[in-house]
């Protein structure tokens, strides 16, 4: 089971997930997530993923890069497990200095 919660502050769309993730539950936050990015044109995306436990290969961080890179844009992710990620993603501590880097 996966929680997805949204919150936009300051242009930047921040979402946290809470649970498990894997093939089959992805679906849940794509959608919620994609409906947001395209119809608020969204630019600045900043996953939280402190409580989210990867059970298998996931395409929703790097579908949502794709939607975000469309709006001329930038994706971050917030964790301290960086290894549950590919190098590929810019990582930061926290999503307050998440805030600042993107709305300086």
């Amino acid at each position: 089971m996966i929680d997805v919660d949204v919150e936009f502050t300051k242009g930047v769309l921040f979402v946290r997930l809470k649970g498990v993730i894997n093939k089959s539950n992805e679906y849940v936050a794509k959608e919620k997530i994609f409906n947001i990015i395209k119809n608020g044109g969204i630019r600045y995306l900043v996953f939280n993923t402190e409580q989210l436990d990867i059970t298998s290969d996931v395409t929703l961080f790097d579908d949502c890069e794709k939607l975000i890179k469309q709006n001329d844009g930038k994706m971050l992710i917030c964790c301290s497990n960086m290894k549950e990620f590919a190098t590929s993603y810019e990582h930061v501590e926290n999503e307050l200095l998440a805030l600042n880097l993107l709305t300086a």
